[in-house]
């Protein structure tokens, strides 16, 4: 199988293990994994107060997947330059970005998947600047 297809399939495993929020519904956690993240109490009780059922809870993983489905093709559709970031670069002109397959010898000094958790803070603020 090429790496594409190898990655893409692997993507599709990630949405499903991430979409299952049935057991998080149930007894929500209080911490999550990234502090930003974390449930207020009244949000914990809220939750708790709910009745979820087999039913409620596939419809919202459901929903959850979908999104999340979402979320990964507008990601690829940038990467791809088929679609344009919100924020324009000095440019003015978006092409996409070109991942290409790691070779053994090479070592890569950005990760985007480190980056990804540091770039919340300047989509944070850029988003929030008015309120």
């Amino acid at each position: 199988m090429d790496s594409k297809q190898l990655f893409l399939r692997e993507v599709h495993n990630i949405i499903k293990e991430y979409s299952e929020v049935g057991e998080q519904l149930k007894q929500p956690p209080e911490e999550l994994s990234w502090e930003e993240f974390n449930l207020t109490e009244s949000e914990i009780n809220a939750l708790d107060a709910q009745k979820f059922t087999d039913e409620s809870i596939s419809a919202i993983e459901k929903i959850v997947r979908n999104n999340i489905m979402g979320a990964f093709h507008s990601a690829f559709c940038l990467l791809d330059g088929v679609s344009d970031p919100v924020s324009e670069n000095d440019e003015g002109i978006w092409v996409g970005l070109k991942l290409e397959e790691k070779q053994e010898d090479e070592e890569d000094e950005e990760f985007l998947h480190d980056e990804l958790y540091s770039s919340y803070w300047d989509w944070h603020d850029l988003n929030n600047k008015d309120k």
